[in-house]
């Protein structure tokens, strides 16, 4: 910070105010020049911003670069050595000590993915932690204020293993995990073999990458920190000068880390951020799904019921807006719940049926309808209250009275068609961000619910839970028009959208709102710091694709070919949409269900990047299905983009002459 305060008011103009107001010909050369340092002074400033946003485990490697040279320059300072202070325990306790700084800061679990070379990698992985783990009991032994320090050859013989055991050295360790990332190609291979697998591990593509570089990354240092740890203590003994076996490990671990840093890099840029939830093992409604009820159902109605005057003059066609109006004579229409609502699309299929009504406490009307000439509605099968036949018939010779299938629109209180228009966003001023999402279905109302965590430095986020709903039932006293959406035939489409955030900004809010007849997905961005880790919540903003049917270029309507019953299919269900679509919530197909059902059916699964502790930038809504399936609308979340912040720095220059510091403590 000293170094950009510096910089920082060297840039401050000096001499006459006005000189910054003159055009290019009016400048003297002294002004040019004066423009051309400042320039490259603020280019030097902006670098110098730009290094300090390393990843987590960069900085580490960054700090232990300058605490290594401090030390090499104690560890070659004869007065030092000779001072009586105890040098091999004073490089202990400097050890001891950043061990315990960079344990402080948080890191993802090991990924546990089964890609060969990522399963060769963590058992070389495994040797250096180990010996590590070892290392810092004995570490910490000697570090102990007052403890009697172990015998030098204990000394000298964790060095000899560190450096030089066939089996067990670090460098050997080091050295094959090197072989596997350059020939391996360990990350992008891990991508190919784990891509269909990382949907059940809650975990984008590009975390996954992170994740093997920090876990890579993290082990090198442990074992680069014990390699020169080892050459600093036979230097301290006099076995030795090691200065060039310790500069030629330093060259040799920073190319190793330039060339995993750039591996890793290439694959972040390659990999897909987003997470979202396949299907589950079984489907179970109110846990891993929610459905609209009651919006367009078939319906069976006679065009007598659908006039005031009680006539069949015309056809089932002519009633594409309609209601029921009566019942003649209590016929079929008295021996089944009538539609309390809109009668739309009327078709006539054939005049005499088989009706299997639905269950008293079922959303459905029917379960299944058979026609005299063969063609059935649904799946026929057993019936459970028995079949009624429902026949048409002519009325004074010339009128036939036919019985019509149609669709109702019925929003009664027994219709779960509500979404709520309430924004959810995370508690910016304590520094929480959108850690997870999901729709939530509470009562009759659809919400979108996030859970948030707290934001520290360099990405870390620290779970705060799930934030509760604003609970509300349009029929409660005082519940405004304009908190919730209303599905009706009109009004049924969901737009499609995955929404990210600029760079340096991240996820804080979603919300549904309407436009025209849409029910529209937006989210809220906030830019933050990414090494202090501090939002600026008053330069939070919206963001959407406002893009509607009447566009230059129109938004795309999703398909439904056919669609049935979504839980019925035993294929997968994909996200078959893409950014900039929308699907209209619609009745199921009748050859396969009678139309009983509103599809798509709602995904309540929630999406939680390792159980809320991943950074997010961006979320969307999107649709999972097959063809010949309702499918799903689903949530889903994008993983912050981590690239600009993995970068391997080459150490600081030894000096051939070091100088003499103070003792370390």
């Amino acid at each position: 910070m000293t170094g950009i305060k510096s910089i920082s008011k060297r840039l401050v103009p000096t001499g006459d105010p006005h000189s910054l107001a003159r055009s290019p010909r009016q400048c003297s050369p002294v002004s040019r020049r004066r423009r051309s340092t400042m320039r490259l002074l603020t280019l030097s400033l902006l670098v110098a911003l730009a290094l300090g946003d390393l990843s987590p485990v960069d900085h580490i490697r960054d700090n232990f670069y300058k605490l290594e040279k401090e030390l090499w320059a104690n560890a070659t300072n004869p007065d030092w050595i000779n001072a009586g202070l105890g040098a091999d325990i004073e490089v202990t306790k400097t050890f001891s000590s950043f061990h315990d700084r960079f344990s402080a800061v948080p890191m993802p679990p090991r990924p546990q993915v089964d890609s060969w070379p990522w399963v060769k990698a963590t058992e070389k992985l495994g040797v250096v932690d180990n010996l590590y783990k070892n290392f810092m009991e004995f570490v910490k032994r000697q570090a102990v204020p007052g403890a009697v320090p172990s015998p030098v050859r204990e000394w000298l013989d964790l060095a000899e293993v560190i450096l030089r055991d066939p089996k067990l050295s670090v460098a050997d360790a080091v050295q094959r995990l090197d072989e596997l990332i350059e020939h391996g190609d360990m990350f992008r291979s891990t991508l190919q073999e784990q891509s269909q697998d990382l949907c059940e591990l809650q975990m984008s593509p590009h975390q996954l990458i992170y994740d093997m570089y920090n876990t890579i990354a993290l082990t090198e240092i442990k074992g680069y920190a014990m390699m020169q740890f080892s050459w600093i203590l036979l230097k301290i003994y006099g076995k030795g000068n090691y200065t060039e076996e310790a500069s030629l490990t330093r060259q040799r671990y920073a190319e190793r880390t330039e060339k995993t840093a750039a591996a890793a890099k290439a694959a972040l840029a390659m990999s897909k951020r987003g997470v979202y939830r396949c299907d589950p093992a079984q489907h179970k409604e109110g846990e891993t799904f929610a459905q609209v009820t009651r919006l367009l159902q078939g319906y069976i109605e006679n065009e007598v019921d659908m006039n005031t005057d009680g006539t069949c003059r015309d056809n089932c066609a002519y009633y594409s807006l309609a209601e029921r109006k009566g019942c003649f004579k209590e016929l079929y229409c008295a021996k089944q719940r009538p539609c309390n609502g809109r009668i739309l699309n009327c078709q006539y299929i054939d005049s005499d049926m088989w009706v299997c009504p639905a269950g008293r406490n079922s959303n459905r009307r029917y379960e299944w309808i058979e026609y005299e000439n063969g063609r059935t509605l649904g799946r026929a099968g057993q019936c459970t209250l028995g079949t009624t036949k429902v026949d048409s018939w002519w009325r004074w010779l010339f009128w036939h009275c036919s019985y019509c299938m149609c669709l109702c629109d019925e929003n009664t209180h027994e219709s779960d068609r509500y979404f709520s228009l309430i924004d959810a966003t995370s508690d910016v001023k304590n520094n929480k961000v959108v850690t997870g999402l999901r729709i939530a279905k509470v009562g009759r109302v659809f919400h979108l619910q996030i859970s948030e965590g707290v934001l520290g430095e360099r990405g870390a986020v620290t779970p705060s839970g799930w934030v509760p709903v604003v609970k509300f039932d349009p029929a409660d006293v005082g519940v405004a028009e304009t908190d919730y959406h209303t599905l009706t035939y009109e009004q049924r489409a969901i737009d499609l959208d995955e929404l990210d955030s600029p760079k340096g900004h991240v996820l804080t809010g979603v919300r549904w709102r309407m436009i025209g007849a849409h029910l529209h997905f937006e989210i809220r961005s906030t830019p933050f710091n990414y090494t202090t880790g501090r939002l600026a919540p008053d330069r939070s903003q919206w963001i959407s694709n406002d893009n509607t049917e009447g566009a230059e270029q129109p938004r795309k309507r999703l398909e439904l070919y056919k669609p049935d019953v979504p839980t019925r299919s035993a294929a997968p269900m994909p996200v078959d949409s893409t950014h900039d679509q929308y699907v209209e919530f619609v009745n199921s197909d009748f050859e396969a269900d009678a139309a009983q059902t509103t599809v798509p059916f709602l995904d309540v699964q929630p999406v939680e990047p390792m159980k809320g502790a991943s950074l997010a930038s961006g979320a969307g809504v999107v649709h999972r299905g097959s063809r010949g399936s309702g499918g799903f609308v689903s949530v889903k979340l994008f993983t912050y983009d981590y690239s600009p912040h993995v970068r391997a720095d080459p150490p600081p220059q030894h000096e051939p002459d070091f100088v003499p510091l103070p003792v370390i403590n």
